[in-house]
């Protein structure tokens, strides 16, 4: 069973029953830059409208949203990689990294030698003082077939319980799918 939503781990009762919990924390510029780009390019939504609602809606996120992270297991962070990016007019394509921070125990080792040498990615990690949690920072680009042979050194057995094969996706969404798998 997965659930899904901005409350999933808001209630105790709730987080209680999940086996993995998982947060995805995108950097607050790169959600309003993507929500722009979305509500007011695509969706034609007046400009002051779009930011009115990001006022209007910053005392419930706060409040609600964001305290959440604090009970995953497993945080998935977006950033940019130049947060410049915002001010460009031009349209150029964002380039992200992905910060990982997992906790109660991840072999970071095996990951780190897996994406750099099978995805061609630039990894380094921090580890808490404690040993309690591992912070990975991930950028580069990589494709879904490297995602999928990383899986197979990482996750060889685990592969054997799925009822369906994975779909694997390129960049940061694969690289998702295959920790989460892993861990």
């Amino acid at each position: 069973i997965i659930v899904s939503g901005l409350h999933a781990l808001y209630l105790p009762i709730l987080r209680e029953c999940y086996d993995l919990k998982i947060y995805l924390n995108i950097d607050e510029g790169l959600r309003r830059y993507f929500k722009l780009k979305r509500d007011v390019y695509q969706r034609g939504h007046p400009l002051e409208r779009v930011l009115s609602s990001f006022q209007r809606r910053e005392p419930d996120a706060e409040r609600f949203i964001r305290p959440q992270y604090k009970y995953a297991d497993l945080i998935f962070s977006l950033q940019p990689i130049h947060p410049m990016i915002f001010d460009s007019e031009d349209g150029a394509y964002v380039r992200l990294k992905l910060v990982v921070i997992t906790k109660n125990g991840v072999n970071e080792l095996s990951v780190h030698r897996v994406l750099v040498g099978v995805c061609g990615l630039h990894v380094d990690i921090m580890v808490s003082d404690d040993g309690a949690e591992v912070h990975m920072t991930i950028e580069g680009e990589t494709t879904a077939a490297d995602i999928e042979m990383a899986a197979q050194i990482l996750c060889p057995r685990v592969l054997e319980f799925l009822d369906t094969s994975p779909k694997w996706q390129d960049g940061l969404l694969g690289l998702m799918q295959l920790i989460t798998l892993y861990y």
